[in-house]
This record gives C-alpha cells, sequence and structure tokens, in this order.
C-alpha cells in the first residue's frame, strides 16, 4: 500500500478530526505528518492513529489549547486482552522528507520520556529510526488491511494490534530502534518536542525543541489521550528558544 500525499484540510475549531485512510508520514511535506499513538508492552502493541497532522494539531492546540480523543474499541479490547504489563505510550509523527542529513530532511514530532535529554540522540542513529518506524507504520497499514480492518473495510483511521515477537509489534521501532526513549508510563505527562538531525556527521547530536514552539503536555490515563497547550516553567524558555532557531536555520537552508 502506497503513502499518499494528502492536502491540509481546514481544521474546525472542536474535538472533530479529519480522517485518513492510512497512517501519513515519509515523503509529505513537512507538518503534513499524522500523528499516531502507540502503546506497548510485552505482550502487545496497540497502534491508533489520531486522524490529524502535525500542523493541523498545532493549529487546534493554538486555537483551543486542548487536543482529546478516545482509544476506546475492539482494537484497543484485544490489546488489553493479551494481559501484558508495564504498558509505556507514546504518541509519534514520523516525517522523513528526504534522506540527507540536512536540518528539516529527516523530522520527528512527539513526545520524550521524562529522564529523556531532548536531544540525546546522534544525527544516525535518529535518521535510521525515524525512516524505520515510517515504515512501520505503513506496514502496520497493510496489517490491518490484511486482517480485514483496514481501509477497504471502510476504516478510515487504523487501529491495529500486534503481538509480540511478531512483525506487527511497535516495540523497537517506535522508541526509534531503542536510540531515543519516548515512551512513559499510563498516566505519566509528556513534553512534546520536534527534533531533526543537524548536519551530515553522523556522530553529532539532532537539533529542534518544543514541539510548535508550544508548551505542550500529553497524557494518556489508560483509556482517552489528551494533549494541553501549559504555562512555559522558566526552565522551558531555552527549549522554546532552541525551537525557533532550529526552524530558522531549517527555513534559511531551504531558501538557499
Amino acid at each position: 500500500m502506497q503513502i499518499k500525499k494528502i492536502a491540509l484540510a481546514a481544521l474546525a475549531v472542536a474535538s472533530f478530526t479529519p480522517a485518513f485512510a492510512e497512517i501519513i508520514g515519509a515523503g509529505v511535506a513537512m507538518g503534513q505528518a499524522e500523528l499516531v499513538f502507540v502503546a506497548y508492552n510485552d505482550k502487545a502493541s496497540f497502534v491508533k492513529d489520531l486522524g490529524i497532522t502535525t500542523d493541523a494539531f498545532l493549529a487546534q492546540m493554538n486555537a483551543t489549547g486542548t487536543f482529546s480523543t478516545s482509544v476506546l474499541g475492539s482494537e484497543y479490547s484485544r490489546f488489553l486482552g493479551q494481559n501484558g504489563s508495564s504498558t509505556e505510550w507514546a504518541i509519534i509523527a514520523a516525517n522523513p522528507i528526504e534522506f540527507g542529513f540536512n536540518p528539516g530532511e529527516i523530522n520527528y514530532y512527539g513526545t520524550k520520556n521524562v529522564a529523556q535529554a531532548t536531544f540525546g540522540v546522534n544525527n544516525q542513529l535518529f535518521n535510521d529510526g525515524v525512516q524505520n518506524l515510517a515504515q512501520f507504520f505503513s506496514n502496520t497499514d497493510d496489517f490491518a488491511e490484511n486482517a480485514g480492518i483496514g481501509a477497504s473495510a471502510g476504516i478510515n483511521n487504523i487501529e491495529y494490534t500486534g503481538l509480540a515477537g511478531t512483525i506487527e509489534h511497535a516495540v523497537g521501532y517506535s522508541n526509534l530502534g531503542n536510540a531515543y526513549n519516548n515512551g512513559n508510563a499510563v498516566g505519566v505527562a509528556s513534553e512534546m518536542v520536534y527534533l531533526t538531525s543537524s548536519s551530515a556527521n553522523g556522530s553529532h547530536l539532532v537539533v529542534g525543541g518544543a514541539m510548535g514552539n508550544q508548551t505542550l503536555r500529553a497524557n494518556f490515563d489508560g483509556v482517552n489521550i489528551t494533549a494541553v497547550q501549559a504555562v512555559p516553567e522558566p526552565s522551558t524558555y531555552a527549549m522554546l528558544l532552541a525551537g525557533l532557531c532550529a526552524v530558522g536555520f531549517v527555513a534559511r537552508r531551504r531558501q538557499a
């Protein structure tokens, strides 16, 4: 199944989010990748396409300061039925536009573990991890289709449970090949960040900052996925400034 390019629809200021028949990520313009919720444990993983691009999500957060959606449904029940332990969750958009190391070519939007250093991954591991994750999301479209719960069955926003020990399990992909810890325990809030590779030197660390240069906190209580726009703490302003600098650098590179 091919990943399709999409045009951003006008965002209604409500809990409504657009519906996409596939998880959108690789090859689309910056900001047009789709946010995906992933929950995983020792027995299974659950992937839910949130049906909203990163640009649309940020527009909604600017307009309303909140985002909320539920995971309840038959696939999430199947995930819970595997009786896994120590479940963690993450919200991710994998947006590799090109295959280079220049800022803005390989992009990650999403959560990070509370103990994870924001820029604590080098360019090589980051690029490999984001591209593999985008491919995993594309494969998940196929897994759902093959199971009869994909686009041909009339399902717009993909939800799929993959079992541990199979290629359908998200562990090893969702955390960028174990290079970047973006998951937290259920009930633990997470910052949302934007990351991109910094240079052609694979050993250099990535750059980025707060997602959309906003202080966003996401959480998952076991049923509902939420995000709120928080008032920045003093320690957060440095990351906001770093994000502005990174976005400005990417824009200048693209104009050059």
